[in-house]
């Protein structure tokens, strides 16, 4: 029964939040702010990466290239230790212990 009233409740809020939604979607005035606020947002995002770019900080853009390039590397590195690696050779039995 609690499974059933939860159930209830939350096809209810969920039939609310559609319909405001909706009437926000069909509201010119609310399209208009948000139009202007995703301006502003783009604006801003645009103007930090600058500010960043002008004290030399690196962005996760940036990050996500170096630890590319390092993994690039890293990778690289392992190669050439392993072909520089001497293979350690067969000893060859000889009749004598020491």
């Amino acid at each position: 029964m609690s499974d059933s009233l939860f159930e209830q409740l939350k096809a209810r809020g969920e039939g609310f939040l559609t319909e405001i939604s909706n009437n926000l979607m069909a509201n010119p005035a609310f399209i208009e702010v948000l139009k202007k606020g995703i301006a502003v947002k783009e604006e801003v995002d645009k103007r930090v990466l600058e500010a960043l770019k002008a004290m030399s900080v690196a962005t996760r853009k940036d990050l996500a290239k170096m630890e590319k390039r390092l993994e690039e590397l890293q990778a690289e590195l392992d190669s050439l230790k392993a072909k520089a690696t001497p293979k350690p050779r067969a000893r060859k039995a000889s009749g004598r212990k020491g």
